[in-house]
């Protein structure tokens, strides 16, 4: 059951980015389809102000606009706000104690249950199954980003490598696992925002690296003052 709710996840996925194409008709049904996975109300303020909004000769495009701007970016805050969060955290428990087998296995854990809570906020609920293709298509879509993002992101790269290597090799440690679980998480935003990113819109690493930098950096000279 939960397979065929990520397959029409996926079919929701196809019919809101061609709403550029759709009638106004179409639209609107589209847009209350993507309501009812997001788990709103008629009466939720989000759907409110989209319905205050939307007029009857808007096209696909405003609609799809309309979409992403009244339903869909308080949970892309959201989301940028758990990723946040939870690649910090998993970034200062690496810092704090050396990676066994133990702390690896619940590195991991964090890292699912980051896909979890990005799947409930835009409205997917996944059992066993469902959950590992996701974890696949996730894993997929990093290996084989394409040249043109990897390129770009070269650059970043080297600089987080030159930011952790002036970090000690606990922090550093917890830097890199940190950006992991970063990468992890919007990959899998990507994956799970029932309508895809515009190009200049979408979530980058590059914009949570310093934010774990000056985390670590903060829990390094904590623990300095701690030891003097």
């Amino acid at each position: 059951w939960r397979l065929r709710r990520l397959r029409r996840h996926e079919r929701l996925r196809e019919t809101l980015g061609a709403l550029p194409e759709a009638s106004s008709r179409q639209a609107h049904s589209t847009a209350d389809q993507l309501r009812r996975q997001l788990g709103l109300d008629e009466d939720h303020p989000h759907w409110q102000a989209f319905l205050a909004a939307h007029e009857p000769h808007h096209d696909g495009r405003e609609t799809q606009a309309l979409l992403a701007h009244h339903l869909l970016a308080p949970r892309d805050r959201e989301a940028r706000r758990l990723i946040s969060r939870m690649s910090g955290e998993t970034a200062v428990m690496v810092a704090l104690s050396p990676l066994t087998l133990v702390d690896m296995a619940l590195v991991a854990w964090r890292h699912l249950s980051l896909i979890d809570r990005l799947c409930r906020l835009y409205g997917l609920e996944l059992g066993y199954a469902a959950r590992l293709r996701l974890f696949r298509q996730v894993l997929r879509d990093m290996a084989f980003a394409g040249a043109s993002e990897l390129a770009s992101e070269a650059g970043m790269e080297w600089l987080s490598l030159n930011l952790a290597g002036r970090l000690s090799a606990r922090a550093g440690q917890g830097m890199a696992v940190g950006l992991l679980g970063a990468r992890l998480g919007l990959r899998a935003q990507r994956l799970t925002r029932p309508l895809a990113f515009d190009e200049a819109e979408r979530p980058r690493v590059a914009d949570l690296r310093r934010e774990l930098w000056s985390r670590m950096r903060r829990l390094e000279r904590h623990e300095e003052h701690s030891r003097t």
